[in-house]
């Protein structure tokens, strides 16, 4: 059954509508370059982006200016940092920007509290990292170790990676803890399960899994996980520690004292 997003709400669930997520990247027109990889391309190139950055606010801003007047009362959006959203408005404000790498870790903290500075409820809508020894150092750009092929299908890692469950795990715990003591009221993981990413066994330079940002391992050739048997996935560390984290905070909020 389809339900509207107001129809949902009458009938009292809790409805969010996300206008859109990071539309300079994922549409033509503000970013040089008619796919999404030429524009990405853009943002890796210093001097490009040098030029294309400056003019970037006023263009996603005019389409959001259309857009919020279509979907007042019932939106959202997904930001990149770079966009320079005018979040007025808007009724939560919020950043795919939730990743910690080597350059920005001394900026988390600030960065944070520019998110919470509108007034509004504020979320970061992505946080995360991969599933090999040093990706907490590449934070959001942990998967561009694998290169793909024209039907974006990953082919071989562009340099040698070693598989480490628990760097991914201790990641999320430690940017959990960060956002746990910010004023942020709502924090999404990036993400559940990368289907094109698959976890090859036994065979390393195939186990494009190691790139996902995945909290558990897709697992190819049909197999079977045996934590859950019927579903072709498995649990990585990262899953744990998020399932213990979910336990350690319905214990506080049950407390009459530590919940209030």
């Amino acid at each position: 059954m389809c339900h509207r997003p107001s129809s949902l709400r009458r009938e009292g669930a809790e409805v969010v509508f996300l206008t859109g997520s990071e539309i300079s990247l994922f549409t033509i027109g503000m970013l040089p370059g008619d796919t999404y990889e030429e524009r990405a391309a853009v943002l890796a190139n210093p001097q490009q982006s040098r030029a294309a950055l400056p003019g970037l606010p006023a263009q996603a801003n005019a389409f959001l200016g259309k857009a919020v007047a279509a979907v007042r009362a019932r939106f959202g959006y997904a930001s990149l940092p770079f966009e320079g959203v005018d979040w007025a408005p808007f009724d939560i404000v919020a950043t795919d920007a939730g990743y910690r790498d080597a350059q920005t870790a001394d900026r988390l903290a600030e960065g944070l509290r520019a998110l919470t500075a509108h007034g509004k409820p504020a979320a970061v809508t992505e946080f995360g990292c991969t599933t090999y020894r040093g990706a907490a150092d590449a934070g959001g750009r942990g998967d561009a170790v694998v290169a793909w092929d024209d039907r974006a299908r990953p082919v071989r890692f562009t340099s040698p990676v070693a598989r480490d469950e628990q760097e991914q795990a201790d990641y999320l715990r430690e940017l959990i803890d960060a956002l746990d003591e910010s004023a942020i009221d709502a924090a999404f993981v990036n993400t559940f399960a990368r289907y094109d990413l698959p976890h090859a066994g036994a065979d390393d330079d195939r186990d494009f899994d190691k790139a996902s940002f995945g909290v558990v391992k897709v697992l190819d050739g049909g197999r079977t996980g045996i934590a859950y048997p019927s579903l072709p996935w498995e649990p990585k560390a990262a899953f744990h520690a998020l399932v213990k984290y979910g336990r350690s905070r319905i214990r506080t909020s049950s407390d009459p004292v530590a919940g209030g």
